[in-house]
């Protein structure tokens, strides 16, 4: 008996190390680190052009790229599409399924990925910026799941060029963890440097053969953040002061909201609700000294039934109109909650 205190912590051990999956991927393939962990407003910051940028010397130019991390990465995201255009390349080989890179989107199609023929015509039908031969511009890159010769599950990694006007383009890069773990990075540049846009975590659910979106950072106003950690987590990350927003202002933003765009005043909106429930939550506790209403738990409860709401993809120009879905699902559901305690305070 005196043995059995070892007996339950060396199970676990053996449980860990039994249930762990690694994935052994090359170098070559695996991306870069850099994209594990991002701090968005730095990497901006180290990667915006000073006012002056375009009348300096190109020598100059270039010692201000280089403050900027993007541009010292040692993954060649270029030079990956020579090894991948032609066909996918199987990037883990396990007992239960494949991890594959490839050029190809084949979420619904049940083609032998090993086929290089039916592969290669499914890449001609691409609108992918490829110049066979020696050179390769760019194009499409997904990660695939795919269990006997069927893809199971697919993400959008990667692209080297997007283009949205002459003065903007888009592209994303990304890392894959040992662990199962991918991290993709959407970013845009223009005449005023690069802007990280959205990051996104995924974990790889080698039990359901999926890929499962873990947390993201959506950057698209000055100085604010959006974090997402699912399934039931909405923080706002800003270095600006929160401002009280007046009533006509309030009512002017509401108004908007079924034209399916985002306004920086939603912010301000969210805020007031938010902080209006917590005021609300904190009087009926002191009102109420049997049942105590936690806000923590019920602003969880809101958030998780708010992000049933697919996510954006990269470079489909979809965060605005995410934003906005988001933040007025959270705002009519704290406006019914302040409703509901409003009722009970009356009673």
């Amino acid at each position: 008996m005196k043995y059995s205190h070892y007996l339950v912590p060396l199970c676990l051990l053996f449980s860990t190390y039994c249930y762990s999956q690694h994935y052994q991927i090359e170098d070559t393939y695996r991306g870069d680190p850099f994209f594990r962990k991002i701090d968005m407003n730095k990497l901006e910051k180290d990667c915006t052009y000073p006012p002056n940028y375009w009348q300096l010397s190109g020598s100059k130019q270039e010692k201000i790229q280089k403050l900027c991390p993007l541009n010292n990465l040692k993954f060649d995201f270029r030079g990956l599409y020579k090894f991948i255009y032609k066909a996918p390349v199987i990037l883990y080989n396990g007992q239960d399924f494949q991890l594959t890179l490839g050029m190809f989107k084949n979420i619904q199609d049940n083609q032998n990925i090993q086929d290089n023929q039916d592969n290669q015509n499914i890449q001609d039908n691409q609108d992918n910026d490829i110049e066979s031969g020696s050179t390769i511009f760019g194009g499409d890159i997904f990660l695939s799941i795919v269990k006997d010769s069927i893809v199971k599950d697919q993400i959008y990694l990667a692209n080297n060029s997007i283009y949205f006007s002459d003065v903007a383009v888009g592209f994303q890069r990304y890392f894959i963890s040992q662990e199962g773990e991918v991290y993709t990075l959407y970013l845009q540049e223009d005449d005023i440097g690069i802007s990280p846009m959205l990051w996104k975590h995924y974990k790889i659910d080698n039990q359901k053969m999926k890929f499962v979106l873990q947390d993201m950072l959506i950057s698209i106003t000055d100085g604010v953040q959006y974090q997402i950690i699912y399934p039931n987590q909405f923080n706002v990350i800003s270095n600006k002061p929160v401002t009280k927003i007046e009533p006509k202002e309030l009512k002017s933003c509401e108004d908007e909201y079924n034209k399916e765009e985002f306004y920086d005043c939603y912010l301000d909106v969210y805020n007031h609700y938010n902080s209006r429930l917590k005021q609300k939550i904190n009087l009926l506790n002191k009102n109420n000294n049997i049942i105590k209403k936690s806000y923590l738990k019920l602003q969880q409860k809101i958030t998780s039934d708010c992000l049933m709401l697919p996510p954006p993809v990269s470079g489909d120009e979809a965060f605005d109109p995410y934003l906005s879905h988001i933040t007025f699902c959270l705002i009519q559901n704290y406006k019914q909650e302040i409703t509901n305690i409003e009722k009970q305070l009356a009673h």
